[in-house]
């Protein structure tokens, strides 16, 4: 017991320090097979099959691709109605009747179709040497005083207004025919006072609007009109056709016709 009492500091000591070694050598042996263990893992092969990801479905937008590069094409003239809204119009009966924008002229009637002339006359043969008094007459002129007869004078080979006379045949004092050159086109044409010279330069029509029971009678190119509370500037007139500018949007129309439902054929020039 008196060795104990004197020594059992040292007798401690020495146990801590074996036990301290048996650690060191348990901690030596523990990571020794935590190694080897990690070495066998990363040597062994991994043969496990990855999975498969489902195929993508793209079909939709595949789809939206092909509307955004088709072209499309939009009716805003007759099946949509919200920027073109049907007419409704009421009749000289009191009758309310579906009139869609542009069918107006579908119902607009050509009855009569008349022509108008360029004519040239030989109106007087006066002096010695004589002045021929030649008559030009411009129906279809667009303004009312160009329209009237103009008579102007000159003698042979002399060229004023429009024509030369160049030459007579009968008498002097009263020829049977004269033969006349036009400038513009340039035509011979002959005479005399009983046989004019005609020419078509243009037409009126007579138009009637049976929605309306508008009759327009004798329109010229430049007259206007009005049926359907719109109004409409002729600005041609031909043997088939009619061209109509309407007022509100400057928009052309042009209204085609038979001449076997207006007037007999047109004669041609004299």
């Amino acid at each position: 017991m008196q060795f104990l009492k004197k020594n059992y500091e040292k007798i401690l000591l020495a146990v801590i320090v074996l036990a301290a070694l048996g650690v060191v050598l348990y901690l030596g042996i523990l990571v020794s097979n935590e190694r080897k263990r990690l070495d066998d893992l990363t040597s062994q092969v991994v043969t496990t099959r990855p999975k498969t990801f489902p195929a993508l479905n793209l079909k939709e937008y595949q789809d939206l691709l092909a509307r955004a590069q088709s072209r499309v094409s939009l009716d805003f003239s007759s099946s949509n109605r919200i920027f073109n809204p049907v007419r409704w119009q009421m009749d000289v009966h009191g009758h309310i009747f579906r009139n869609p924008a542009g069918r107006e002229i579908e119902k607009l009637e050509v009855t009569k179709l008349s022509p108008l002339y360029f004519i040239v006359s030989l109106e007087s043969v006066s002096g010695s040497p004589p002045d021929y008094g030649i008559g030009q007459t411009h129906e279809g002129a667009l303004l009312q005083n160009r329209r009237a007869k103009k008579i102007s004078y000159a003698p042979l080979n002399v060229t004023t207004n429009g024509f030369t006379v160049v030459s007579a045949e009968g008498p002097e004092e009263e020829p049977t025919s004269v033969t006349v050159e036009l400038s513009e086109p340039e035509q011979k044409i002959t005479i005399s006072k009983d046989q004019p010279f005609k020419r078509v330069e243009g037409f009126t029509v007579d138009l009637f609007y049976q929605p309306e029971n508008r009759h327009f009678t004798n329109r010229r190119v430049g007259d206007t009109i009005l049926f359907a509370s719109e109004y409409y500037k002729i600005i041609d007139i031909k043997e088939s056709e009619i061209v109509l500018l309407q007022q509100s949007n400057q928009k052309q129309w042009i209204k085609t016709f038979s001449l076997t439902n207006s007037t007999s054929a047109i004669p041609p020039a004299l």
